[in-house]
């Protein structure tokens, strides 16, 4: 692992990206001279007079990540892709029209979404400002980052992650589904020269939403790897129909016992997928002492399986688009900051945008 960025240029697709780039106009554009591809916003922060304070998640943990990478000197001002928001007409590519409706009128429809009663007795118009915006701003950057991976093998969005949205609902604070969204639109966009996918779910629950969409659009060419803590919330039966690698495990389960599980998994789904591109949802939920993960994942261990997901991908020459997902404990924050800070300087990523 002493100089992989020349595994990760063998993983871009520059002949496809430079076709499509002009096709992303309406997320924001194409990268810019000295941009990497991590995409950003700061709508991604969800806050109205601390009433998300009352739920778990951290909603403020993407700017912390960004904030933490400035000051290791992994970020520099400008570098960052800037997220728009996923308008309706893109929503209706997965979602179904009723949902859609009433998550723009019905402040009770959020409310069951992000699991805050109080929102439901707040005004529409302060909902769809503050709770709505920001998740279409979330959707439209991993619609983007997805197609950015292809320019230089990689990307990240520092936000996203809605696994557990579909097309006829959401909830456990995800409205829309992201990655479903992201990949048709992927797969259009590039007449199909990208197709096959694999998604690696290792989000600490079950990344149901996405796979009931799997099931709904009979997409015979997404393969699922999701690795989840079986005693957890969803418990999503029907969902698990959907996933090709199924990996659950049990509550306490420690650094070593994971990864080696996930190295296993992940042997499989290469083999089983041959994928064009991964889509990988890196929650950090998992962490020890994690309110609701319940692990005994140590930040060194989540360090080591992001790594371990970007080196498959790289062995197998398959651009990956990571987003960031769930993580509830109050470090978590700093976790992922320093996984991605590690990400940086094994795979030499910020010396990419040096050979452009």
């Amino acid at each position: 692992m002493e100089n992989p960025s020349p595994g990760l240029r063998a993983c871009a697709r520059p002949d496809i990206s430079a076709i499509i780039c002009a096709k992303y106009n309406d997320l924001g554009g194409w990268m810019k001279p000295g941009q990497l591809p991590i995409v950003y916003s700061k709508a991604y922060n969800i806050g109205f007079m601390g009433i998300e304070n009352l739920h778990p998640f951290d909603s403020k943990k993407f700017g912390k990540v960004v904030s933490g990478l400035e000051r290791a000197g992994i970020l520099r001002r400008g570098q960052l892709v800037t997220a728009v928001a996923a308008d309706e007409p893109m929503l209706r590519d997965v979602h179904d029209a009723e949902y859609l409706h009433s998550m723009r009128t019905s402040p009770r429809k959020m409310a069951q979404v992000v699991e805050l009663p109080p929102v439901a007795c707040l005004p529409n118009f302060i909902v769809q400002r503050y709770l709505h915006h920001p998740q279409c701003v979330h959707v439209g950057g991993t619609m983007l980052a997805a197609a950015l991976a292809l320019e230089h093998g990689w990307s990240i969005n520092l936000g996203g992650g809605m696994h557990h949205a579909h097309r006829k609902g959401g909830a456990g604070w995800c409205a829309y589904d992201d990655h479903m969204l992201a990949l048709r639109r992927l797969r259009r966009s590039t007449d199909n020269k990208i197709s096959k996918a694999l998604y690696i779910d290792l989000d600490v629950h079950q990344g149901n939403g996405v796979e009931r969409d799997k099931l709904h659009f009979d997409d015979d060419a997404l393969h699922i790897l999701d690795m989840y803590n079986s005693h957890l919330w969803p418990g999503d039966v029907y969902a698990q129909a959907a996933i090709n690698t199924h990996v659950p495990f049990s509550t306490g389960i420690a650094d070593a016992a994971y990864l080696n599980q996930l190295q296993d998994a992940l042997d499989t789904a290469f083999r089983e997928c041959q994928p064009n591109i991964v889509l990988y949802n890196a929650g950090t939920d998992i962490l020890d002492g994690d309110p609701l993960g319940r692990c005994c994942i140590s930040p060194t261990g989540i360090a080591e399986r992001d790594q371990m997901v970007w080196m498959k991908a790289i062995s197998a020459r398959v651009p990956i688009c990571m987003v960031l997902s769930g993580g509830y404990a109050s470090r978590s924050a700093a976790v992922v900051t320093d996984s991605i800070e590690q990400l940086f300087k094994i795979f030499s990523l910020g010396s990419m945008i040096e050979n452009r």
